[in-house]
């Protein structure tokens, strides 16, 4: 009798333990058993929508300075944060880079400046953190969230006189490149009118000896872990042969004149600290407007064109001489392999002005 009773005693002893508080909750036997179950894990940050602009301010003792950054996706859940203040700053004395890791929702990243160390966490559309900008000050606090900038000529309609080029509908003004079996592609057209480059590029039928203003609408695909030229790479060809490139050159560096809105290979935009600042994040339609000024002499080009650039409504090249000499010629939208999109491109001839 007193071995039964001994049994029981503990069986119940048992239970109770099973049924035991831990931190401020009781963990029953049936729970123990859930909880071993595995979860399904926490859903991965969505690259499209955490990669881009970022506005806010900066304090420190007391004083308050408006700052933008840059949040690059660089792959396999990394990212760079590039803090900056903006172009129009009178003098640039808060520049950071932070490299972090995606970890759940949020996002850790963490930097060295000369002045000392930096940090940011996002979550939640939300990035905030801390930065030295001073050696000799304490650190201050800074809080930004995204915002899409759009340029001021984007959807911008053609003036009287112009030429349209590609509009999604009509491919009437374009040629484009021939596969291998002498076959051409067909023109693939997104929802929004975006027009994907074609293998071989696409050029146009009429040719130009003067002067114009051209305006080009372009988007760069989202390639997170491609670098430098790989990274949603064109490029606009003058009549002469000059190129403005096109590339995703949002918070990405890359050589002289290779990165967005560069004059190929010899000069980068003005608006410019190690990569594009006119830049916009991939993803998102952008504007060139490129004024395009050729001396005529007995109706033919003479001399070497100038150009002045806009990229998304900023200046990036004011009255430029470019390498090659004028000549009679088309333009060209270059195919590098990429999937890079076009639309509204059109042309107003500029003679006599």
């Amino acid at each position: 009798m007193n071995s039964i009773i001994t049994v029981v005693q503990c069986l119940a002893l048992f239970l109770v333990a099973v049924a035991t508080t831990t931190a401020g909750y009781t963990v029953t036997a049936e729970q123990s058993v859930s909880a071993a179950v595995p979860q399904p894990a926490a859903a991965a940050l969505d690259e499209a929508t955490v990669q881009g602009l970022y506005e806010g301010s900066f304090s420190e003792n007391g004083n308050t300075e408006r700052i933008e950054a840059r949040l690059v996706a660089c792959g396999k859940g990394t990212y760079k944060l590039f803090i900056r203040q903006p172009l129009e700053a009178k003098q640039q004395r808060i520049k950071a880079q932070l490299d972090g890791k995606a970890e759940g929702q949020a996002i850790n990243l963490t930097g060295n400046t000369s002045a000392g160390p930096w940090s940011a966490v996002y979550r939640q559309g939300l990035l905030s953190g801390t930065g030295t900008i001073d050696a000799s000050g304490k650190p201050g606090k800074f809080e930004l969230r995204r915002v899409v900038r759009t340029s001021p000529t984007l959807g911008a309609a053609p003036p009287q006189g112009a030429i349209v080029l590609l509009d999604g509908k009509n491919f009437d003004a374009l040629t484009k490149g021939r596969l291998r079996d002498g076959s051409e592609q067909q023109w693939q057209v997104g929802e929004d009118g975006g027009v994907l480059i074609p293998r071989g590029g696409m050029r146009t039928k009429a040719q130009f000896a003067g002067s114009f203003k051209l305006h080009v609408e372009f988007k760069c695909p989202l390639r997170p872990e491609a670098r430098g030229q790989g990274r949603g790479n064109s490029g606009v060809y003058l009549p002469n042969g000059d190129e403005i490139q096109v590339l995703d050159s949002f918070g990405m560096t890359t050589y002289k004149g290779g990165g967005c809105g560069g004059l190929y290979a010899y000069k980068d935009p003005d608006a410019f600290d190690e990569f594009s600042l006119a830049s916009a994040p991939p993803l998102q339609w952008q504007t060139f407007d490129i004024e395009y000024r050729v001396q005529q002499k007995d109706g033919k080009p003479m001399g070497k064109p100038r150009v002045t650039v806009w990229h998304n409504g900023i200046k990036i090249h004011d009255d430029v001489e470019v390498n090659h000499a004028a000549k009679v010629g088309g333009i060209f939208f270059q195919d590098h392999g990429n999937p890079v999109e076009y639309r509204n491109i059109w042309l107003l001839p500029l003679d006599g002005q």
